[in-house]
């Protein structure tokens, strides 16, 4: 492998803001475009992207080595840039130190050209861009568009430039465009025509001193052919004094407001014309809305600006306002209102026109993340889950097992079974706050964000370890039944259930005293738990009956089994909407679908090799599996129970937990 020093810190685990020591190693390389197909003359820039062992990415397309394999059929430079010779194939490879990618590019011979747009009308002394596509025998295709060469059949009509422009003349009629690449050739006709109405939109439109408003201009012809003719007329105001509007290539129609009062915006090409009313009033206030709302991580909010003036009427600005985010760190926000979420925390959306604005905070949570804790590495990885991405991983104890997560204080919890530890993570930045003495075998964890405690359980050890999540220390240990595993908590009763996998118990802890009140006979090998609080029912994986035991959280009674699951069943999670229950089955690679209202198992989804740890985000209908024998995340889509392509990470996946 090769290492990387940039990659590295070396922080003391314990220190607020620490991580211990990582070197991230050059595991692969990535060549893209995947196998593309070019004609001979042609050239395809490809990029090389080094994928590392800390699960992130950079992009090495002038650092490697770039080489092809034949090159009698294509070259290719030292920046990533093939040339076709002739047609074959030939492998273009990307090679750093010991680690090299490689694709396969085809020079093949076109058997025709596309030139779009298909036949279009424009005006005299207008242009048009024409772009020419190749396609090849096996269904592939190529952008020619800079290689063709272009032609005219009457330059009188239009000319064209190497680049496909098309420039049209002062007379109508009609020309044949024409691309010719390799003996291939692509046309079609392009009329010239004069138009016969104009129409500037907005038609109708009120704006406030100091602001702008952009304008267009849409052509019409006889053969019923539109053209978009904004950069091509000539702009006019009628009271300058009112608003100026401008003919600056780059801000053609762009009207600036100066003082209250009507006036006629025209647009006019050759003898043609067309008008819009733009009003300028004093503008009293300005409405920022929706008001005060939260989004998730990688999510974007749309943001509108209404204005009242003086004379009470209201305008919608959001188009013409000048938008901004007191902490671009946190989001940013377009010139159109569409605020982008980067990270956690608040800030201050505002929308000014003139000396007049309007405001309202954005506050951006945790959410829109998956956790997945790995065995192999040591590590928490973390998932974009708007768009399946590996965004971080997270250096943590040794033999990371179950993960929680505490939205309200932005932490993540890990149990390190094989460092008697829990790890801290501060869930905005992705860094290792601390690890808790917790003493031997911790194994799952579980959140009580109302009280800010955590419950870890210790198989070894026979108890569930409770921690101050304010202070992270040890608050005292309680003892279970045999070997704990699957924990889950009850916040609204008070209530802790843990699953004793050898006593084939479930003792229920008073969160209030921290003493057992009671204990619960269930099936064999009970292993993960969850419960639903809006149904007071809670479920218990008896991983070796292959068994659900339905328990009654008012009474402490199982009142139910879910029988006919898969082989050695594992995790489990809930939705309450729809009263359907997950649960993975390690042994047969998939996940039983449970109807909690008939307590049947309602479907069977196959994932990848031995699934363990099992979360749900039930707003994008999306459950998360970590398969610990094939070293990836399943996707399933819950409202059709299928599931997509995984996202690889790494061996030894064991939990995993959601911040949704």
């Amino acid at each position: 492998m090769a290492i990387i020093p940039l990659a590295f810190v070396n922080c003391g685990p314990g220190v607020e803001g620490g991580t211990p020591t990582t070197i991230a190693t050059l595991v692969s390389v990535t060549v893209t475009p995947s196998t593309p197909t070019i004609a001979a003359g042609t050239t395809q820039q490809f990029r090389a992207v080094g994928n590392y062992s800390n699960n992130t990415q950079q992009d090495l397309t002038s650092s490697v080595t770039w080489s092809s394999s034949a090159p009698g059929f294509a070259t290719i430079n030292s920046s990533g840039l093939a040339t076709a010779v002739a047609a074959g194939p030939t492998t273009i490879k990307a090679t750093s130190g010991s680690i090299s990618g490689s694709t396969t590019l085809t020079v093949a011979i076109l058997a025709s050209i596309a030139v779009t747009p298909a036949a279009p009308t424009i005006a005299v002394g207008t242009t048009k861009q024409f772009m020419a596509t190749g396609s090849f025998s096996g269904g592939k295709t190529q952008n020619l568009t800079t290689f063709a060469t272009w032609s005219s059949s009457s330059t009188g009509i239009a000319t064209i430039s190497s680049a496909g422009l098309a420039t049209a003349g002062a007379a109508p009629g009609n020309t044949t465009i024409t691309a010719t690449s390799n003996a291939i050739q692509g046309s079609t006709t392009l009329t010239v025509a004069d138009v016969t109405s104009i129409a500037v939109t907005p038609a109708n439109k009120t704006i406030a001193i100091g602001t702008t408003q952009q304008f267009g201009a849409i052509g019409t012809f006889s053969n019923t052919a539109i053209q978009d003719l904004t950069t091509f007329a000539t702009w006019s105001s009628s009271d300058t004094t009112v608003a100026a509007i401008s003919n600056l290539s780059g801000s053609k129609g762009l009207a600036t407001a100066v003082a209250v009062g009507p006036t006629n915006i025209t647009a006019t090409l050759g003898v043609k014309s067309g008008l819009a009313i733009l009003t300028v009033k004093a503008l009293s206030s300005i409405a920022v809305t929706p008001v005060n709302p939260t989004s998730g991580l990688d999510t974007t909010k749309q943001f509108t600006a209404t204005g009242t003036f003086s004379d009470n009427a209201i305008e919608d600005l959001t188009s013409s306002v000048t938008w901004s985010s007191s902490n671009t760190g946190i989001a940013t926000i377009s010139s159109t209102g569409l605020a982008t979420c980067l990270a956690v925390g608040p800030t201050t959306i505002t929308a000014t026109a003139g000396s007049v604005s309007g405001s309202t905070t954005l506050t951006v949570t945790l959410a829109n993340r998956a956790y997945v804790t790995n065995q192999t590495n040591n590590t928490l990885t973390v998932i974009d889950t708007v768009n399946n991405a590996v965004v971080a991983a997270v250096s943590v104890g040794s033999g990371p097992k179950g993960v929680a997560v505490n939205t309200v204080t932005n932490r993540l919890y890990v149990a390190n079974s094989q460092s008697a530890t829990v790890s801290v993570i501060d869930a905005v930045n992705n860094k290792l706050l601390t690890d808790i003495f917790v003493g031997t075998d911790p194994q799952e964890v579980a959140v009580d964000a109302s009280t800010n405690r955590i419950y870890v359980t210790r198989s070894s050890s026979n108890s569930v370890s409770v921690i101050d999540g304010t202070t992270n220390t040890l608050l005292t240990t309680i003892i279970v039944g045999l070997m704990p595993r699957g924990i889950a908590v009850n916040p609204a009763a008070a209530r802790v259930y843990v699953a004793n996998s050898d006593t084939r118990t479930v003792s229920v802890i008073n969160s209030i005293s921290n003493t057992v009140s009671d204990t619960i006979s269930v099936g064999l090998g009970p292993e993960g738990v969850a419960v639903n609080l809006s149904t007071g029912r809670a479920y218990v994986v008896n991983s070796n009956s292959r068994t659900v035991s339905v328990i009654s959280t008012v009474n402490n009674t199982v009142i139910g089994d879910v029988i006919s699951l898969g082989t050695t069943p594992q995790g489990i999670a809930l939705n309450a909407s729809t009263y359907r229950a997950y649960v993975t089955n390690s042994g047969s690679n998939s996940v039983s679908v449970i109807d909690t209202t008939s307590n049947m198992v309602t479907a069977t989804i196959n994932v990848e090799a031995t699934p363990q740890g099992v979360a749900l985000i039930p707003a994008i209908n999306r459950a998360y599996v970590a398969n610990n024998g094939s070293g990836n995340l399943s996707i399933i889509d819950i409202s059709n129970n299928t599931a997509g392509t995984p996202i690889s990470i790494g061996a030894g996946l064991y939990g995993v937990a959601v911040a949704p």
